[in-house]
């Protein structure tokens, strides 16, 4: 009853977007969309799992709160997968043992909601060049 993990495909990297708040996903999405990236966007870590096992990621952003797993771990997860793989973690819980407990999973960024989609892409177009 699970999902299949579509076939790998040949690319040149996604990114990946995962947030419970579909609506923030979304939109978050659509403004990598159009700066000419290709975004993949996803309330579950488990789908956000599949998406990095057929696709290659080359760069995830997480929310800290999904609907089946903490960011954390999905950050964790996709580690594992792809070790360099650059992390931003975005959340609307600003208690500092919180952000202290992400970074120990190796983050590029981490900010707090709102964040702006200005600042995001330009962390994000800054890792995508190096």
């Amino acid at each position: 009853m699970g999902r299949q993990a579509p076939e790998r495909q040949p690319d040149s990297g996604w990114i990946l977007v995962a947030d419970a708040d579909r609506l923030s996903a979304r939109r978050l999405a659509n403004h990598f969309t159009r700066q000419g990236f290709r975004a993949y966007q996803t309330p579950l870590g488990e789908e956000a799992v599949l998406v990095a096992n057929s696709r290659r990621i080359s760069l995830a952003i997480i929310d800290v709160a999904l609907n089946d797993m903490p960011g954390t771990a999905l950050a964790a997860r996709l580690k594992a997968i792809e070790p360099a793989l650059p992390v931003v973690m975005t959340t609307n819980d600003h208690r500092p043992e919180l952000e202290a407990e992400a970074r120990k999973v190796g983050l590029l960024f981490y900010a707090h909601k709102p964040a702006s989609h200005r600042v995001i892409g330009e962390v994000v177009e800054k890792a995508l060049r190096s």
